[in-house]
């Protein structure tokens, strides 16, 4: 019965002309990207097709399914459609579980065709793109330094980057532990430096470095000289020869010329281990935002079973909003709990405690810290920030996913099985 319901619900709503213009909408938008202009970046249109997918075409998506599987029920109620249904041997909580699947299968399917669509536009377009521009194209395990120190002589320092003078009058040193830890993390692995590059003979196009690569454990050491273009990534291979024991290197830089200089942080200098392509990335990718279509559609239905329709789409948006600023509202609360640890951040006024900051406490601390756990984590879905980075989205976050939308799901059901069945429509 649950099976019929969802099938019934999937195919009411896709006669719905909100999902023909959604995904009409979205293939448009699309269709559209490849010839907007862009900056220089020779990847910056990929970048901007991940963002606008992400971020816009699922954004519409997501106010479709919630205006379609908030309203599903209480139309049915006020057209007493749902009188037929109620009148079979069927339980509420089955009613409310078809009504969840067939707005997921819908979801399912909205994603399905875009994200289709959305990747091999990328895959299209990204045949184009330089060697040193492809990272975005992969699904690599990052690694950052544990260690970044400058040795001989800093230059300057200025706005927290540190400039090195060539002639090896200094050397920006990074160091890195525990790169085989895991199986799959044997060489070659990859290493990404984003440096900025000056020179005191005005502007040049390339600037020569002097890179090294050193085992931390047996002293081992490979230098090469390197011509970077100025102000753009560039990659060095490390060999099975360059890497002992657990994986702990050195790795350092310094300008051939003294007339050259760099300026480097702890940031700027990262090692990536090769994984799976990107398109298996991109699947984890779209199942994580399938969850959050799925735990989005869980409220709008908790939701239907008690309110009108234009309230219950109103709850549901509001839900939506709160549950991506989830972070705002528990830095809001320390705020008013622990006034003097946004100092930096806090008018002077409110730095000593006053009777209006006590009262604010004691009215909004509590509260603040109870939405803030009640509320539905909707961040912890949004995958863009692996793929712009051509990052590994590992299974542990999928998983994790997974099990806090079982987690919300169930206590959602039960709340809507429970104020379902007290509500009388007879």
């Amino acid at each position: 019965m649950i099976l019929t319901i969802a099938s019934h619900t999937f195919r009411e709503a896709l006669r719905k002309k909100v999902i023909h213009v959604l995904i009409g909408l979205g293939i448009l938008i699309m269709l559209i990207l490849p010839v907007i202009p862009t900056t220089d970046e020779p990847d910056a249109r990929v970048k901007m097709m991940m963002v606008v997918f992400f971020q816009v075409v699922v954004l519409l998506c997501i106010i479709g399914v919630i205006f379609l599987s908030a309203t599903s029920l209480p139309y049915e109620i006020e057209d007493r459609t749902i009188y037929g249904i109620l009148s079979k041997p069927i339980s509420r909580l089955k009613i409310i579980v078809g009504k969840i699947l067939g707005f997921a299968l819908l979801s399912a399917l909205l994603l399905g065709i875009l994200s289709l669509l959305n990747v091999a536009s990328i895959q299209r377009i990204a045949t184009s793109l330089p060697e040193e521009y492809r990272g975005i194209l992969r699904a690599r395990t990052e690694f950052q330094a544990s260690q970044f120190s400058i040795q001989g002589k800093l230059h300057h320092a200025r706005q927290g980057i540190a400039w090195i003078e060539g002639g090896r009058g200094g050397v920006a040193q990074w160091s890195f532990s525990n790169l085989q830890k895991n199986p799959g993390n044997k060489p070659p692995l990859e290493v990404e430096f984003n440096l900025r590059m000056e020179s005191s003979q005005g502007f040049i196009d390339t600037i020569s470095l002097v890179v090294g690569i050193e085992d931390a454990i047996s002293g081992q050491r490979r230098s090469e000289v390197l011509s970077a273009k100025a102000d753009k990534p560039f990659m060095v291979r490390i060999t099975p020869d360059d890497i002992h024991g657990n994986g702990s290197i050195h790795i350092t830089v310094f300008p051939v010329h003294m007339t050259d200089y760099i300026g480097v942080t702890q940031e700027d200098v990262k090692v990536f281990a090769p994984r799976k392509g990107f398109v298996s990335n991109y699947v984890k990718a779209v199942v994580l935002t399938f969850l959050k279509f799925l735990l989005i559609v869980i409220i709008a239905v908790m939701g239907s079973t008690y309110l009108s329709a234009p309230v219950s789409i109103a709850s549901a948006f509001v839900v939506f909003l709160c549950g991506h600023i989830l972070e705002f509202i528990k830095d809001f609360s320390l705020l008013m709990h622990r006034h003097d640890l946004h100092e930096h951040v806090v008018p002077a006024v409110l730095k000593k405690p006053n009777i209006l900051l006590v009262c604010l406490e004691y009215l909004l601390k509590k509260p603040l810290e109870w939405i803030s756990f009640v509320l539905p984590d909707f961040k912890r879905f949004d995958s863009l920030k692996f793929l712009l980075k051509g990052i590994h989205i590992p299974w542990e976050t999928v998983g994790v996913s997974f099990g806090y939308t079982a987690i919300y799901a169930g206590i959602c059901l039960c709340i809507s099985a429970i104020i379902f069945k007290r509500r009388e429509f007879f």
